[in-house]
């Protein structure tokens, strides 16, 4: 078995020019805890939180997310806080609380490394600000990523094709000839619409992918 084998079962068939991924929730298990400390927040600050919004901040950009947050404790106040302090003070909590000690997703390290090993460039493709990213990748120790895009690029966030034409921009890939891996909606809305052959982690698993290195 070899790294054909996964791109056979993925229904890539042939080498990518380049792979993209996501971050939250496709190649480290962080989203939980996204929703679970902006839920701590928004109740603080004397909000409700439910379902619906708990949906609407997977894969959202920093702009969305924070907005979403205000929305939640202004329907339950009256007042609308400041959406960027709200998610400055999220960012802070996941820093010290979640991104100090990130680890890799089981599968994830095996496959990087695999895409690697056949030399083919590797982009981080996250909707999470720089400064948080920069804490992620420190404490994985490990540079998989010939490049990195994050949330505070100067681009359209998720849904929006833009942080992954930027990706394949990086790596000097065109985008339909890359494979991204992700995990959100608005994340694989924006890498379908880039062009890219997209891997839904939620349908393929990493774990089982390596399986078949």
């Amino acid at each position: 078995m070899a790294l054909q084998d996964v791109l056979n079962h993925v229904g890539c068939e042939r080498l990518p020019a380049a792979v993209l991924w996501d971050m939250d929730g496709t190649i480290v298990d962080s989203e939980e805890e996204w929703a679970e400390i902006t839920r701590q927040i928004v109740l603080a600050k004397g909000g409700e939180w439910n379902d619906d919004d708990d949906a609407f901040i997977r894969g959202a950009n920093t702009q969305d997310h924070g907005g979403r947050m205000a929305d939640a404790v202004e329907r339950a106040v009256g007042t609308r806080p400041d959406p960027s302090q709200l998610f400055r003070e999220l960012g802070e909590r996941m820093k010290t609380d979640v991104y100090g000690a990130a680890t890799l997703i089981e599968g994830a390290r095996e496959l990087l490394l695999a895409f690697r090993e056949a030399g083919i460039a590797q982009a981080m493709v996250t909707a999470t600000p720089k400064d948080i990213v920069d804490v992620a990748l420190e404490a994985l120790g490990e540079n998989y990523f010939n490049a990195v895009v994050t949330g505070s690029e100067d681009v359209p966030g998720k849904p929006d094709p833009g942080p992954y034409l930027l990706g394949a921009k990086r790596l000097a890939a065109e985008p339909t000839e890359c494979l991204a891996f992700e995990d959100s909606r608005a994340g694989l809305a924006a890498a379908r619409a880039s062009g890219a052959h997209v891997v839904d982690v939620n349908e393929y698993r990493l774990a089982d992918l390596a399986k078949l290195l």
